[in-house]
């Protein structure tokens, strides 16, 4: 991924993932008799969307590596800037410098492309059955008006 700098920075992380597993869910779910779906159902479906994103944010993170600074340190004084924007100085010290410039760890990477696949996954589904028993109640009750309706009719067609 490259930033407005020019500088490869690390990547997002994925949800395109997490929405192809929550359509195949709702899509199966949609298929189905019942149109309900247990709780073990939702969890294992959400746990693959966060172990396909997790699998899929490391090979981002393979392919595109976050940048790395090969200087070691912290500045001390004694620097000047020079023409064209260039600072002559050194730069000496630590390593969690290094770790902060490059956005974190790969494990931290995972975990938050993990987190977020289980979430969107969860929360896609979890708000689509909500959706759908709200606006099941109002057409079951069209339904049932619609069924006493022609059961009316029909007792006044035999008379």
């Amino acid at each position: 991924m490259i930033g407005k700098s020019g500088v490869t920075s690390m990547p997002t992380t994925p949800i395109i993932i997490p929405i192809i597993v929550a359509g195949v869910t709702l899509g199966s779910l949609l298929v189905s008799k019942t149109q309900k779906i247990s709780k073990k159902k939702l969890v294992t479906a959400s746990l693959l969307g966060g172990l396909l994103n997790a699998a899929y944010a490391y090979l981002i993170y393979t392919l595109f590596p976050p940048t790395t600074f090969t200087r070691t340190g912290a500045f001390t004084g004694g620097g000047t800037f020079g023409g064209g924007g260039t600072f002559t100085g050194t730069f000496t010290g630590g390593g969690s410098f290094r770790a902060a410039a490059t956005g974190g760890s790969e494990t931290t990477f995972l975990a938050s492309a993990f987190i977020t696949g289980f979430l969107i996954v969860l929360a896609i589904v979890a708000i689509a059955l909500a959706y759908a028993r709200y606006r099941g109640h109002g057409s079951d009750e069209e339904t049932e008006t619609d069924q006493s309706d022609l059961s009316e009719e029909a007792k006044l067609e035999e008379t």
